[in-house]
């Protein structure tokens, strides 16, 4: 088992979080409110993230990627 080495000064915090596409719509549309409202300077840079990475997740629910649809299956 390989174990994760994490530096002791290392102070980041990582959140993979799941929900339903509709749920993903509603905290994308509250991360947008907050971001735009300028409240919260220090987390500009992390909304942002958040934005693309939920855009880009609804994106591939509502319009999968047919990467390798005309392979056909080997068994």
């Amino acid at each position: 088992m390989r174990r994760l080495k994490v530096a002791h000064d290392d102070d980041t915090v990582y959140c993979d979080v799941q929900m339903p596409v509709a749920q993903g719509r509603e905290l994308l549309h509250l991360v947008t409110v907050l971001r735009e409202s300028g409240a919260h300077p220090n987390l500009d840079t992390v909304f942002a993230h958040m934005q693309l990475e939920l855009r880009m997740s609804i994106d591939i629910v509502e319009n999968p990627p047919d990467w390798g649809a005309a392979e056909p299956t080997k068994h």
